[in-house]
């Protein structure tokens, strides 16, 4: 961490098929970390599941825009291709037969390669592109502290707090989690911390070998692994900035008969223009550069935000009872417009069922948890005024134990971003 003073798998795994840890099936894994690792023994608070608010109104996104996004690249130290490009979608004549997924592969990549400072691929990507962008258009640079953002998080966190919400009376033992915190001029900033940043496989799943044989690398990005999409939205009155992976993207000629609802992002125009990045990688104008540790490549291309899609795989006896209501907060919380669901029997895949967010049946399950998402944006709000009630200074800890939510205060006072990035957010 730096040390300033300033203030497992769902059905196809939990990432997908291109991000496949570089390590030997054998390769033994680290054993999982103590989730009270670096945090004082004794709580600080405790915080309950809200009550129902006394408004009953939907919580819908507004607002909504894309403003970068990145590619891993697999190499000995952390590297990211900026714009980046998910894989496409290519999509095959079923059925056909892949393999089990055996071996090593992340469960949090950003985690994995940036341990010290998670959120900072995020920060970088976004201010590349923003930067780029101003400089062809004469726009201005994205800024940090004029944009009163309450909140940067990954779509996870989000996820993992309605779960709470939500099944916390039902099935508190598998809801286990944690989320550091801390405050950035007037931005929460939520750090997801995960006991394993990766995970052996060994043959019970085909989720990620789906993906592989389902989809190609974008020209430029071969050989990365994982593609990571950065995006702000107006939740209800709070300015969030969320960060979470792409699965695949429909292919070029299929974009233009996309309808999904999710509103279509500036992106395309930002990214567009990144340093003459062009869809076979970096020009000739364009170079690598470092910061904090952190080094970036040009390369990927445009990707209209209105072609991402979410993939997952299902048995042909699981497929029918598949999760809507757990499923259903992925999409939202990112405005993923297509789902595909694989079905399968023993790796033959026979059909992949296509939805998207906007239609009858998804908006049908949106209702359904709008109770859960007017108690999560209670929740935010309590959890927003905890930490800048402590200031920059403070260092909590969410810890979230068979259903009861904790606050803990952190050992070491080291921040999870470097003092130069931290000022970006004062205004």
């Amino acid at each position: 961490m730096y040390s300033s003073q300033r203030g497992r798998g769902r059905g196809r795994g939990s990432s997908s098929a291109n991000r496949f840890a570089n390590s030997a099936p054998s390769t033994p894994l680290p054993a999982a970390r103590d989730i009270m690792e670096g945090l004082r023994p004794s709580a600080l608070q405790t915080i309950s599941i809200p009550a129902a608010p006394a408004t009953v109104k939907d919580i819908k996104i507004t607002n909504f825009e894309s403003i970068g996004s990145y590619n891993w690249k697999n190499a000995a130290s952390p590297t990211i291709i900026v714009p980046g490009s998910p894989p496409e979608w290519q999509n095959k004549q079923t059925p056909y037969q892949v393999p089990p997924d055996t071996g090593i592969f992340f469960s949090d990549q950003n985690g994995f390669r940036m341990p010290q400072a998670v959120l900072l691929p995020l920060i970088v990507a976004v201010d590349k592109v923003q930067s780029e962008s101003a400089n062809a258009s004469n726009a201005g640079t994205f800024d940090w502290a004029a944009e009163n953002i309450d909140f940067i998080t990954d779509r996870n966190g989000l996820r993992k707090l309605l779960r709470w919400i939500e099944d916390a009376g039902a099935n508190p033992e598998s809801r286990n989690f944690r989320i550091d915190l801390q405050l950035a001029g007037n931005t929460v900033l939520m750090n997801r911390w995960e006991t394993e940043t990766r995970v052996n496989y060994s043959g019970y799943t085909y989720g990620f070998n789906f993906e592989k044989a389902s989809t190609d690398p974008a020209i430029g990005c071969e050989g990365s692994t994982g593609h990571h999409r950065v995006v702000k939205y107006d939740l209800d009155g709070l300015r969030m900035v969320v960060r979470f992976e792409v699965d695949a993207c429909l292919p070029a000629s299929a974009k233009a008969k996309s309808s999904g609802s999710a509103k279509a992002s500036t992106i395309d125009d930002l990214v567009a223009s990144l340093g003459e990045v062009k869809l076979g990688g970096a020009s000739a104008k364009t170079t690598s550069t470092t910061t904090h540790g952190l080094t970036v490549l040009p390369g990927g291309g445009s990707v209209s935000h209105s072609s991402l899609l979410e993939l997952t795989t299902r048995t042909e006896r699981r497929a029918a009872e598949f999760d809507w209501k757990d499923a259903y907060p992925q999409l939202f919380f990112s405005q993923t417009p297509h789902h595909f669901l694989a079905v399968h029997y023993q790796g033959r895949f026979s059909a992949v069922n296509k939805r998207q967010l906007g239609s009858s049946e998804l908006k049908g399950v949106e209702r359904s948890i709008q109770p859960g998402l007017r108690k999560l944006r209670v929740a935010l709000g309590v959890i927003r005024d905890l930490v800048v009630k402590h200031g920059e200074r403070g260092r909590l800890t969410l810890v979230c134990r068979r259903g009861r939510m904790e606050v803990f205060e952190r050992v070491s006072a080291e921040s999870c971003l470097p003092d130069e990035v931290l000022a970006r957010f004062e205004g």
